[in-house]
């Protein structure tokens, strides 16, 4: 018999095997620790696993990161949805209706206003029709080329796993999210445990007025300089030019002049780079929602950028 339930204690080996499995990808697998931080750690407040079985075998899951946003400076409750997956001899329409069907109600459960979901494009159309998600935010890709150069005017930039512990939270202190800013709220201490996953390396950029994650990845065979998220000192009007000195310094950090910027941020002042028409993205990047508890204002961000889920 089939069945959807929340997982009690989590066996992180078990769910690294399933969903390897289940995605059958050539050049990506799940690892447990991975796993385990990002459900647990990355965004300070853990998860809900919620698990199909067949009798006692797991056949699939489905994860809700617990993720808090500050909507019209209110802090609501808010998950998103990763990692949907079901081994293949087990995959039907039954299966999803059941895993959704759990997820519905534990987000009813625990008051969750917001669900969340940056799917493959594969899971849009699966998330629309069996989660009622719709779509909320496109989120803009845009790759420009820098020349690699360290400023004065940059307070520090640096690998962050050089950085002390009280070192990285003493900086980040001056960049918490401010509650007139729409988003997913970042404090000094979540946004370093968001840092400290075990396999991604990252650089730290610092003005005064801006802070900026950056990490090097190679996409598509291009090697280039990610850029995860700016977050802007709260109440200080960020000046343009201090945007392109971080990103220099990003790309001077790794070595690599291309830089990619995917998401938006209303307290940057220019745009960066030049933006990548729709035949050129390499995914979708488009940020589903479901609202479970609505009121009289439409939900909107005020900046979405790649920390704010797990593709950075």
């Amino acid at each position: 018999m089939i069945t959807a339930s929340c997982d009690e204690k989590i066996d992180y080996d078990e769910i690294a095997r399933v969903a390897t499995e289940a995605f059958n990808s050539p050049s990506f697998r799940f690892y447990p620790d991975l796993v385990q931080w990002f459900y647990e750690r990355c965004f300070s407040l853990g998860s809900t696993i919620v698990t199909l079985r067949d009798g006692n075998r797991r056949i699939g899951h489905v994860a809700m990161v617990r993720q808090p946003v500050i909507m019209n400076g209110v802090l609501e409750s808010a998950v998103q949805i990763v990692d949907l997956c079901i081994i293949k001899e087990y995959r039907s329409k039954n299966s999803l209706r059941q895993l959704y069907g759990e997820v519905e109600r534990q987000c009813i459960a625990q008051k969750i206003r917001f669900a969340l979901g940056m799917p493959n494009a594969k899971a849009l159309r699966v998330n629309a029709y069996f989660f009622k998600m719709r779509p909320f935010l496109w989120l803009p890709i845009r790759v420009g080329l820098a020349t690699p150069f360290r400023a004065a005017t940059l307070i520090v930039s640096g690998r962050f796993e050089l950085m002390t512990k009280n070192g990285a939270i003493s900086l980040f202190t001056h960049y918490r999210t401010s509650e007139d800013n729409n988003g997913l709220q970042w404090d000094e201490d979540k946004l370093h445990a968001r840092l400290c996953g075990p396999r991604s390396v990252y650089g730290v950029h610092a003005t005064q007025d801006l802070l900026l994650i950056s990490s090097a990845r190679s996409i598509r065979g291009v090697n280039c300089t990610l850029l995860c998220g700016f977050l802007g000192r709260p109440g200080v009007h960020v000046e343009p030019g201090n945007v392109s000195v971080l990103v220099r310094a990003a790309c001077h950090l790794w070595k690599r002049p291309i830089f990619i910027y995917a998401g938006f941020n209303n307290a940057l002042p220019v745009n960066l780079g030049f933006r990548l028409p729709k035949w050129l993205r390499p995914s979708r990047m488009l940020l589903q929602l479901r609202e479970f508890y609505p009121n009289n204002s439409e939900p909107r961000f005020d900046r979405y950028q790649l920390i704010d889920f797990d593709l950075a």
